[in-house]
């Protein structure tokens, strides 16, 4: 049977962190070596204090390590930190706010010993804040195979969810590809994402929900209008990581390309919401702009004058283009993508 390392992720999060262990104790399993590295990113209050009473009252199998940073390093940094230390065959990236699903790891083995040669194995996720599933129409197990250009177009299409966490992926995969998540943002997941299914030719997609997530609540109004500003940043880097790479065109390609730029498209979208909400700062704002814009002059230099059109269609010369059925493809794929990237802040889709 596998290796399986847990990465768990912890920053001031004293009223969560018991829950969340509580669900990796929960994966106790005979036929599987298992550890969980609690990385707390130098808390404030009382996390750390209850990570160690938790970890040093377990007797069980499954193998604990904590590691703390003597600073702020932010998310990124804290899942680097326990990727590299790492053993396992498998990793896994949990935050302190969620939870595993009781049967979550008898459910990946399961699927492990049916999909014994996929890269990535990925189950449903319940949304606690609604109650839903992400993924209601995944009703049955399914495997996708091919190059990491039709890996990332299932993620394009909002059939692959964005986040790091809920997925056990070769952690071999990760170290050949050198992938981690860049400490530069505070919201890396999107781009890691991109790494990781551009380098991937399997993945296993289950029903079974495994994961149950809460978004973190702001506590104050400064604390969100941060978060935001924090969020649209890493938007904005995104992009322009996301453009610089954009396939070509041409031939079979074409489907592809389409999907790539809507994502981006869906990107400023989701990035456009968030600045009616808070206070944005003006240099984000720009840089935010300037994607669009450049959004817009790569797809008609591209030869994709429908498409550059329709990225310009929020502007009231053209605000009525939307309705025409020659948009109305482009516009529900970019509600679908909208809407999955909402559940980053919580915001209502």
């Amino acid at each position: 049977m596998p290796n399986i390392s847990i990465i768990l992720s912890s920053y001031n999060d004293e009223k969560t962190i018991k829950r969340c262990l509580d669900s990796v104790l929960a994966q106790e399993n005979a036929d599987l070596q298992m550890e969980c590295l609690v990385v707390d990113d130098c808390s404030s209050d009382s996390t750390l204090d209850i990570i160690r009473h938790e970890v040093g009252a377990y007797k069980g199998p499954i193998k604990f390590r904590i590691l703390r940073h003597k600073t702020y390093h932010g998310l990124s940094r804290t899942r680097n930190t326990g990727f590299e230390r790492a053993t396992g065959d498998y990793v896994m990236f949990v935050n302190a706010t969620d939870v595993l699903r009781p049967d979550c790891m008898d459910v990946y083995i399961a699927n492990l010993m049916r999909y014994w040669d996929v890269d990535i194995i990925a189950g449903n996720v319940l949304n606690h804040a609604n109650n839903q599933n992400l993924f209601t129409s995944l009703t049955s197990a399914m495997a996708l195979r091919g190059r990491g250009e039709v890996i990332c177009q299932e993620m394009l299409r909002n059939h692959l969810y964005l986040f790091a966490w809920n997925k056990l992926i070769r952690r071999d995969l990760l170290m050949s590809n050198n992938i981690r998540f860049d400490e530069n943002l505070a919201y890396a997941d999107i781009q890691w994402a991109f790494d990781v299914f551009s380098s991937v030719t399997s993945i296993a997609l289950i029903p079974e929900v495994t994961y149950a997530f809460t978004v973190r609540e702001a506590t104050t109004i400064s604390l969100a209008e941060k978060r935001a500003n924090a969020l649209l940043s890493s938007y904005a880097a995104t992009c322009d990581h996301l453009l610089n790479q954009t396939p070509r065109p041409e031939g079979a390609g074409t489907n592809y390309y389409l999907d790539y730029q809507l994502f981006v498209y869906g990107l400023l979208q989701s990035a456009q919401q968030v600045t009616e909400e808070y206070n944005v700062l003006p240099q984000i704002k720009r840089e935010l702009s300037n994607m669009r814009s450049r959004l817009t002059a790569q797809t008609h230099n591209d030869g994709q004058r429908k498409l550059s059109l329709f990225f310009v269609q929020d502007a009231s010369l053209f605000s009525g283009m939307i309705k025409l059925s020659a948009f109305r493809h482009y516009a529900d794929v970019v509600a679908d993508i909208v809407a999955q990237l909402a559940t980053i802040v919580g915001q209502k889709t």
